[in-house]
């Protein structure tokens, strides 16, 4: 379960303070394909920051399963992003110079996963995802973007997370690949991973089981 209460996100770098997640609260069950909704500037991305212990809130407090990472130490957290959460962000964020198998063997290697365990584990993520033989050995430029975007699941799913977060993942594809992703990434819940995807497609968002939707830093619907 992850449970949001009271979350507010304040920026004060700008001549103004921005609130960009203002007094949100709202709860997602293990296993649930959800979505956060919202024009942009809305506030959904710095949401999924928070979410992701990429940045800490002004006040109020994430908790996931019985860890509350908005109180986390530095050390903790990146333990938490190495081990509950993985990330699938909107640009692939993959390593050029990396085949598609090193790529998703990298997170395995800074949690410590022998070699030879992190090849056959990242073979058998990208065979999950669809991508498989030769193309496993080709770097991201030889790969379609509904490829690399595949390469980026495996790659979030390394490390066996119990929780994972997308920004926009459909936003480079075209609708065909788009749909293969969407339920690609809902296919993921029924072992009991939470997924959380962050969207301005209304029609992503209506194949998820629970939709929140923010307008202005504020949850419209709870």
């Amino acid at each position: 379960m992850i449970t949001i209460s009271h979350l507010t996100k304040t920026f004060t770098s700008s001549a103004e303070p921005v609130t960009a997640v203002n007094d949100v609260s709202f709860s997602v069950a293990d296993g649930t394909f959800a979505s956060i909704v919202g024009m942009s500037g809305s506030g959904k991305s710095t949401l999924l920051s928070l979410l992701g212990g990429l940045d800490q809130p002004t006040s109020g407090t994430i908790t996931v399963g019985d860890q509350v990472i908005s109180t986390e130490s530095d050390r903790a957290l990146i333990d938490y992003r190495r081990s509950i959460v993985g990330f699938v962000f909107q640009g692939f964020n993959l390593i050029p110079n990396m085949s598609a198998i090193e790529n998703v063997m990298l997170p395995m290697e800074f949690a410590n996963v022998p070699k030879a365990e992190r090849r056959t584990r990242a073979a058998d993520l990208l065979n999950q995802v669809g991508l498989t033989g030769e193309k496993q050995d080709r770097r991201p430029a030889k790969l379609s973007g509904g490829e690399q975007q595949r390469v980026a699941i495996a790659r979030a799913l390394a490390n066996d997370p119990s929780v994972i977060l997308a920004d926009e993942p459909t936003g480079n594809l075209d609708s065909k690949t788009g749909k293969v992703i969407v339920d690609l990434l809902k296919s993921l819940t029924a072992d009991g991973t939470t997924v959380i995807v962050v969207t301005h497609d209304r029609s992503l968002a209506a194949k998820t089981d629970v939709t929140f939707e923010l307008e202005d830093g504020k949850l419209l619907n709870a």
